[in-house]
């Protein structure tokens, strides 16, 4: 229950550090949109505000995109080690086998009770949880920055089609003074600000790509465990709804259609971390370190009964 609020909690902050990104980047796209309607050149005062705002920007923007990187991170470690537990569920510790050596049926005993400790389909079900409201807010955050990209290129596009304008326009305003190379070089400045405004949109665009690629795969890692768990059980889709996983409605319509399959899924996961470590090397080590410790013995998921294949 502690590890599903602090998971929350924490997925609500990072929300909230992205909404306040979006809501910085807005004085610098009404700039834009006003310059494009216009067909006018904010004065030089008002560019560097914008210029400088977008700078002023950049840490608090990394700081936002690592949260939600640890909480990506986070997921996959979890993951990782269910599925390590799972492959290693028959594997007989130091003291089963030498229970083995007086029992065999102690030492399958043993083994089954530690499996039903693990209480895996539990850590499963609240691991699907997490990875829906991940999915869902980096999919939200992707959708509002491309609508606000697309406006965006379109009105910087309307800017430099009215460039002519816009350099005729700077010149007459202060009575000719202005050579046409001058103005031609003041409004390529505000070009430039408008460009990086955009290249700041498209970075956050593509850090959201990385993270969906990345949480696409392991949550298909996450669906094929629940797969290999629940065949033997006959618990075929129970509990993996749409309405109950909104946000990875297509990963479970294919898993409830039996489409699952493990096929490039090594190739996908490798390119997936790749892009992810490189834009996030902090997190992916730290992701790397924490699939390496063992998971402590009190449980920060919820358990659920044993497995029906392994009951008498």
């Amino acid at each position: 229950m502690a590890g599903e609020q602090l998971f929350d909690s924490e997925i609500e902050r990072a929300g909230d550090m992205l909404r306040a990104m979006r809501d910085a980047f807005e004085p610098s796209a009404a700039l834009l949109a006003e310059a494009a309607a216009d067909r006018v050149l904010p004065d030089e005062a008002r560019l560097a505000a914008a210029e400088e705002r977008l700078g002023a920007m950049a840490p608090d923007v990394r700081t936002a995109e690592a949260a939600t990187a640890r909480l990506v991170a986070g997921l996959a470690a979890e993951i990782a080690i269910r599925r390590s537990e799972f492959d290693t569920r028959e594997r007989p510790t130091r003291l089963e086998r030498l229970t083995g050596h007086v029992s065999k049926a102690a030492m399958r005993r043993r083994i089954e009770a530690r499996w039903r400790r693990l209480g895996l389909p539990g850590h499963l079900a609240e691991l699907l949880r997490r990875a829906d409201l991940l999915v869902g807010l980096v999919k939200a955050e992707r959708d509002i920055l491309l609508a606000q990209r697309t406006k965006s290129e379109g009105d910087l596009l309307a800017f430099l089609d009215g460039r002519p304008y816009v350099i005729g326009k700077l010149r007459s305003e202060i009575g000719g003074a202005m050579t046409r190379v001058e103005a031609s070089r003041h409004t390529e400045r505000g070009v430039s600000v408008f460009q990086g405004f955009i290249d700041a949109l498209n970075g956050r665009v593509g850090t959201c790509n990385v993270f969906l690629h990345k949480l696409m795969a392991d949550t298909e890692d996450l669906l094929i465990l629940h797969q290999a768990i629940s065949e033997p059980a006959r618990q075929g889709d129970e509990g993996l709804s749409p309405e109950l996983f909104p946000n990875l409605a297509p990963e479970i319509g294919r898993f409830t259609e039996g489409m699952l399959t493990v096929r490039g899924l090594d190739r996908r996961r490798d390119h997936a971390d790749r892009a992810f470590a490189e834009r996030f090397p902090a997190e992916a080590a730290g992701e790397a370190a924490a699939e390496a410790r063992p998971p402590k013995a009190g449980l920060r998921l919820p358990t659920l009964p044993q497995p029906r294949f392994l009951r008498s």
